[in-house]
């Protein structure tokens, strides 16, 4: 029934107590999730806190294509609709399933926005394990995956947990251009492009600015550097399509649209989180990386925006692309 409804895999653990729950902890306290306060530990560790009567956890993974290219100016999972529309469509068709065939049993969904760490609920479940670059990877699909879980009131015999197929490799840690994992299986979102271009507002630093190239939302480097993942990769998704003429738009074509159809173009798409003013300052930190000339008339309509950190990220877009001369010291 989830490859009927579009899933990928799924799998069966018990709802017990998450592992890696004391590392999650210090990971928190160590400053590593940034400003994204809503990721405190509270339950995330703790299934039944969300369902006590909870005895089963089912884990399910619905994935995406791969781009055919990296970087490019939106992350892969962001060019199709919002995910947790569709997963979360798919999972309570599932749930109500569930509680079909045992009246009387009760079920919670979570699709990413729950206290749930669904990595952790997922490698349990025998789905796939958390590689050096923190993504849970998927022998089939690779990195290229989302996550939903259901808790279920009733028992059900759980799968063997995922075995950890990295060993020496290290393609992903050496791909991301801002040294964002202190160490094998450890992220530090403070130099995380995803990070940065996503929940972060303010002007970049100058070092990640740089480092950004010409991604506008999110970054797929170590994605794209694992090796694992079959034939499906590049293969569309019949739950997560890929949206064409979204995919088909360069940095020029997607300035234009985010300056004046903003809304209307990506209030249904995970580009949404990154709001107008976000979503524009990091096109135009990479219009300015692109060393593309051509973008300079494009460009020049931001530099008088009346949000200073589009006027100030065009501005200094143009500086670099040769359009102006950028400021002199004072002696």
């Amino acid at each position: 029934m989830a490859r009927a409804l579009g899933l990928a895999d799924l799998g069966v653990t018990d709802a017990g107590p998450l592992p890696r729950g004391d590392y999650y902890e210090r990971w928190v306290a160590a400053g590593r999730g940034a400003s994204m306060n809503w990721l405190a530990p509270d339950t995330r560790t703790r299934p039944t806190d969300l369902l006590p009567q909870a005895r089963t956890l089912i884990a399910v993974a619905a994935r995406y294509a791969k781009p055919e290219h990296e970087p490019q100016p939106i992350a892969a999972y962001a060019l199709r609709d919002d995910y947790h529309l569709a997963l979360k469509r798919a999972v309570r068709q599932l749930s109500a399933q569930l509680r079909e065939w045992v009246p009387g049993s009760t079920t919670r969904t979570t699709v990413d926005t729950a206290p749930l760490r669904e990595r952790e609920a997922a490698m349990r479940a025998g789905i796939g394990w958390i590689g050096k670059n923190t993504m849970l990877v998927h022998p089939q699909h690779g990195c290229y995956t989302l996550l939903g879980t259901i808790l279920w009131s009733e028992e059900l015999p759980p799968d063997p947990p995922a075995v950890d197929h990295c060993a020496d490799c290290r393609r992903c840690l050496d791909a991301c251009p801002t040294d964002a994992f202190p160490a094998p299986y450890q992220l530090d979102a403070r130099r995380c492009l995803s990070y940065w271009t996503i929940e972060q507002r303010e002007a970049l630093p100058a070092e990640l600015a740089a480092a950004q190239g010409t991604r506008a939302f999110g970054c797929d480097a170590c994605l794209a550097a694992c090796p694992f993942g079959g034939r499906t990769l590049a293969a569309e998704s019949p739950l997560l399509p890929t949206l064409a003429p979204l995919q088909a738009m360069g940095i020029a074509a997607l300035l234009e649209a985010a300056r004046a159809r903003f809304w209307k173009l990506f209030r249904r798409t995970p580009v949404e989180r990154a709001r107008r003013h976000g979503f524009l300052r990091n096109l135009l930190v990479a219009a300015g990386n692109s060393g593309d000339a051509a973008l300079l008339p494009v460009v020049a309509h931001f530099c008088d925006d009346p949000d200073p950190r589009i006027a100030g990220a065009a501005r200094d877009a143009q500086a670099r692309l040769g359009g102006v001369n950028p400021p002199k010291e004072a002696p």
